[in-house]
Order: structure tokens, then sequence, then C-alpha cells
């Protein structure tokens, strides 16, 4: 059977060599042309006429288990907010609840240009994040938050190590590789200290052999930086070095606070940064020295991580943030926004192990894009639409998405559900979780 032909006409389009006004043409999941304009048949036209067609953004560090979270815990340092708050509203969630705020996550990045994340789920019920990645379209990697050891300073710890390894390899064997490939499993210990030596040692080796992304937290906050290295025998990176968790497949979201010789670390590993800009400033955390990171060679992709700690899971403001934070130097080009968009998408696909085939739009991958609407940009002045992109206001947005050639935001509206009705029972459960916490 032949593949169905879509083509998205006349946009100013992104691609890896520059940016023009051209036609996309798309034969079932996969880019064949991004130039000049398109004379044959079409089985769907999109109009992109004075809009900006963009690779989809690929998020590297999320929580969608605390989507639904957002707006109960303010103006608290991160330990403090962890473990009065977020932890004790995950224990509450059961698989539907779970699903209403995976729901709510995932149709806010679609409807916001981000077509590929990762995400780390808490303890229990990850199947109901699978479910909400497959049900609106989404590319996803998602794994459960392993955590069968007391972290130094916190009061987590969910199950044991039998349990909790007994239900990574059920999650990989249900969901690793469906729906041809748009949905993957991974590793997920949810810091260094939060996971045995043994499950560290079993986990990197699951990870070897079924080439799954290994997903962490590191060096967030200064204080828990310190405390853990007393608990482990050595920071975070170090840490990770020696059980041997730094290799092209680990992403480690924050990387905040770290000293020179665990930059080298993580740019001779290929280790990928989840770089959280607006998680990290709420929360008071710190800033991630990121020219340090890519004057080094690092990888470094975007983290929205949880809406319970930046009130939003839109990846535009996420890039502005990382172009501007470094700026304070005087210099205005420390991070630029041709840098911050390569961390969206690029930088991004390379953490989830797929690069070459999103991240970019070109022939031979997948047709992983964002139609923006930008009323701000003209064409054909000599604009940069990444500069638009990564700077300008909410006026831009997201009309149409593709993943994988398929149509999942029209119009502005998700296609393959109800937002109005995601949203509404994301309301209700965060006033039933902010009624049982306070009380």
């Amino acid at each position: 059977m032949t593949a169905s032909v879509t083509v998205v006409r006349g946009g100013t389009v992104i691609t890896a060599t520059g940016e023009r006004v051209a036609d996309v043409v798309i034969e079932g999941d996969t880019v064949v042309q991004a130039e000049g304009r398109w004379r044959g048949a079409a089985d769907r036209e999109i109009d992109a006429g004075g809009c900006i067609v963009s690779p989809g953004f690929v998020q590297t560090h999320v929580h969608l288990c605390q989507t639904a979270f957002s707006g109960l815990a303010e103006d608290l340092d991160v330990m403090t907010w962890l473990d009065r708050w977020i932890w004790p509203l995950e224990q509450r969630l059961d698989a539907a609840s779970l699903g209403v705020s995976a729901r709510l996550g995932v149709a806010e990045m679609l409807l916001t240009g981000t077509t590929s994340f990762l995400s780390m789920e808490t303890a229990r019920h990850t199947d109901s994040a699978f479910e909400a990645a497959v049900e609106l379209g989404a590319r996803a990697t998602i794994g459960k938050a392993i955590m069968d050891r007391q972290e130094p300073g916190t009061v987590l710890v969910a199950e044991s190590t039998e349990e909790a390894w007994a239900d990574l390899l059920r999650l990989v064997r249900t969901w690793h590789g469906v729906e041809d490939g748009r949905i993957r499993a991974a590793v997920s210990p949810r810091s260094p200290s939060a996971a045995t030596p043994r499950m560290w040692a079993d986990a990197l080796e699951l990870a070897t052999r079924t080439d799954l992304v290994v997903h962490t937290h590191v060096n967030e906050n200064r204080g828990q930086s310190e405390a853990v290295a007393g608990a482990n025998g050595g920071r975070d990176i170090r840490y990770l070095d020696r059980v041997g968790a730094l290799t092209r497949r680990a992403v480690v979201a924050h990387a905040v606070w770290l000293d020179d010789d665990e930059v080298r670390l993580l740019a001779d590993t290929a280790t990928t940064v989840a770089h959280c800009p607006s998680a990290n400033l709420k929360l008071g955390s710190g800033i991630a020295d990121i020219p340090r990171l890519l004057a080094n060679g690092v990888n470094v992709g975007l983290g929205i991580d949880g809406a319970a700690c930046n009130n939003t899971l839109d990846a535009r403001r996420e890039m502005g943030l990382a172009a501007m934070l470094h700026r304070h130097r005087r210099d205005p080009a420390a991070v630029t926004s041709a840098e911050a968009f390569a961390m969206a998408t690029r930088n991004g696909a390379r953490a989830l192990g797929y690069g070459g085939l999103i991240g970019s739009i070109q022939p031979g991958m997948k047709a992983d894009l964002a139609v923006f609407d930008a009323p701000q940009f003209f064409e054909g002045t000599g604009e940069s639409a990444v500069d638009h992109l990564v700077f300008s206001g909410s006026a831009l947005r997201a009309r149409t998405v593709l993943v994988g050639g398929r149509v999942v935001v029209e119009g502005f509206e998700l296609v393959h559900g109800d937002i109005r009705v995601i949203r509404r029972e994301g309301a209700e459960l965060r006033e039933r979780l902010r009624r049982k916490v306070v009380a």
C-alpha cells in the first residue's frame, strides 16, 4: 500500500541548513522534501502561510505525575517542597488520578509544540502515564521513579528492591517499543542515592542490554549535593561514574552545582545534562553554568521538569530563559537563541537516542513538527524564525502539530482528546489533593 502524502505548504521552515519559505512533504511518517514547492498530488494539505514550521520540541526531563500539583506548593526550597508537598501528594495518587495528571501534562506539551519527552513518574502506577501518551499521540520515553533506598535529607523511600525490580521489568516488557517505536521505557532511579547499589547494577545491565535511557537527578540543590556526598562517599557525578552510569544513554537533570572535574566527566562519557532553568529559578536552587558545559562539549537538552515546580510545561519559555539567563554577565551571546533552540530539538533528540530520527526537518527524518501561528514574525525581511520562537511572547502559538506524520493538534485543539474535559478533571483532582494534604 502506498503511504499517504501530507504537504505543509508555504511556511518559513527551520531546517538543519537554515530557514526558507518552502513546502514540507511527508510520506507516511517521514519527511521526503523540505525545500521548494511541491507540484505533485497530496492526500492532505496544511496551510502554513505566514507561519513558522519548526521541528517538534524534545523535552529531556518531565514529571507527568506532578502536573496536577501545579500551584499547590509555592516559595519553598526544593528539599522542603519535596518532603512536605510533592512526595506526600505522589503517595496519594492511584492509577486513575495519575492518568488525569498525565493527560493534563501531555496535552499541555502537545498544544505548545513539544512532540517528544522523557518523563520520570512516581514509584507506582506508571502504566497510566504510558496510556496517556499513547492516547494523545505523543512520542514518549517514560520510566518509573526507582526508590528502594532513602535519600539523605529526605523521607523518600517507596518500595523494596525486589518490588521495584519486578515492576521495572514488567513495564519494559509491556511498553518498550509499542506504537511502532513511538513509546519507549526508561530506567529512572530518582537520584543516585535513591536506589541501592544492587538496583543500580541490575538496572544498568538492563539498560545496556536493551538500550534504554538512564534518567536521574543530580546536584540540583547545593545543600542536597553536600549531604549526598557525605553519605555516598562522593558527589552525584562521581558516584554515577563509579557505578558505570555515565554513558551516551544517560540523562542527568539539573546539574546546577558542578566542579570542573565533574564537567569533564560528563563530556568524556557523552552524558546529557537536562537544563531546567525555570524550575531551578523558582525553587531557588541556582543557575546551571550552561556556557561552561557547552564550551566543554557536554550535550545539553532542555527540561520543563514538573509543572509543580514551574507552573507551566511550555518549552518556549524554557528556551527563552536558557538563552537569557547568562547574559547578566554582560555577554549578550553567552547562550545564543540558536543554541537554546538546539537544546530543545537536536540535542534533546540525541539525549533520547533519537539522533538522526527527530529533532530536525529534513528528508529521511520522522515528521515530528509544529506549525506556529506567528503574528509578530514577517517572512522575507531578514528576521530569524528561531529568534522569534525563543524570544517572542504568548501570541506565537502552535496551530498544528504532527508526530510521526500524524496530526495531533489542529486549529489549536487536540485531535485525540478534549482539552476542556482534561482540564476539568485536572482541576477536580487538584482540589481533592489540596484538601487531603492541607487537612
